[in-house]
């Protein structure tokens, strides 16, 4: 099954609509909301965080999941092809998010984060 998707204010709100199914950007819940209380949205919600922000990675080392976290730390890239990328890979990811908490996409590959958390 498919985790719902919480898209952070740092990429694309195209992405709520591309992505996969159950996917919200965080803009619909507001604007310029606090990282904690997307957390706590994305707990409450059973959802996985979609973020190229570095403190969601902090987050969830010091308190653990949930929620699961997807960060993005591929460089600067043309948003075109970040969402094209991620689209091609979210089976993929969707299958790591299965067995790890935290999931991070370089600009080359996909690497499951186990040992920080």
């Amino acid at each position: 099954m498919t985790p719902g998707v919480l898209i952070d204010e740092n990429l694309s709100p195209l992405l709520a609509t591309t992505l996969a199914p159950g996917c919200i950007h965080a803009t619909a819940l507001g604007r310029r909301l606090s990282d904690g209380r997307l957390c706590r949205y994305a707990r409450d919600h059973g959802l996985v965080i979609l973020t190229k922000d570095a403190d969601f990675f902090d987050r969830l080392s010091l308190e653990g999941p949930p929620p699961k976290v997807v960060w993005v730390r591929s460089g600067n890239v043309r948003r075109s092809d970040l969402e094209a990328r991620l689209v091609m890979q979210w089976p993929a990811i969707v299958a790591m998010l299965s067995t790890a908490d935290l999931v991070e996409i370089q600009r080359i590959d996909l690497t499951i984060l186990d040992d920080v958390i």
